[in-house]
């Protein structure tokens, strides 16, 4: 009898343990089969990404792996911080990288400027580019985010963004659609209870040309 068999290895010292069969005897046509896996990583394990590794044998002799990353994250905050002081559990920026207390400026760490909203200035905050996510690892520890968004003055007379705040799969915040012409907006998003935050930027609908977004004074309230 062929036997479907699925297993997951990982790192040395982790405990990996199925918690729903990892085998089917019978897989008909145009079924699926599916196992959950409950992962633990080692005591002592730093923040990082790392690999594990699914192993399924569909035949006697016939086997198909690939690999998964998971990210094992920094502690979760407990007290009240400016974003840009935290650890981010990932990013992605369409030009560039994100910057800390600094605009996007161009495509290299470290080139931006000081984040300047309609001429308001700001020493705090996260200099980020639309299409991009700011993600944070916070365990429900935290309540509220707050930040004054609008595009830079960087770019110019140019530049349309649109800022979310999204708390695990739910939208909690939207600033609707900026311009470089208009003030900072004040956003604040109700987070309680939120594994992850994510902060999202989208272009406005006119493509990503001159979309310098600015999260000023971005906040997070926690513990």
């Amino acid at each position: 009898m062929q036997v479907f068999t699925s297993r997951l290895t990982g790192p040395a010292g982790w405990s990996v343990k199925a918690v729903s069969p990892p085998s089917t005897a019978v897989l008909r046509m145009n079924k699926s089969f599916s196992t959950d896996w409950t992962v633990s990583p080692s005591p002592g394990t730093k923040p990082g990404r790392y690999s594990l590794t699914v192993t399924t044998t569909y035949a006697p002799d016939s086997a198909l792996s690939y690999t998964l990353e998971v990210v094992v994250p920094d502690p979760a905050p407990n007290a009240p911080a400016y974003l840009s002081d935290l650890p981010w559990l990932r990013t992605s920026n369409g030009w560039g990288p994100v910057e800390r207390d600094h605009s996007n400026g161009e495509n290299q760490g470290g080139d931006g400027n000081m984040i300047t909203i309609n001429g308001v200035t700001y020493a705090k905050g996260l200099g980020a580019h639309a299409p991009g996510v700011i993600e944070y690892y916070v365990a429900g520890n935290c309540t509220t985010v707050t930040a004054d968004v609008g595009v830079d003055d960087e770019a110019g007379t140019n530049g349309t963004v649109s800022f979310e705040v999204w708390a695990d799969g739910a939208k909690v915040a939207d600033s609707g659609v900026l311009t470089n012409a208009m003030p900072a907006k004040p956003l604040q998003a109700n987070v309680s209870g939120a594994t992850l935050i994510r902060l999202v930027t989208a272009d406005g609908g006119d493509g990503i040309n001159y979309d310098h977004a600015d999260w000023a004074n971005a906040h997070i309230t926690c513990g």
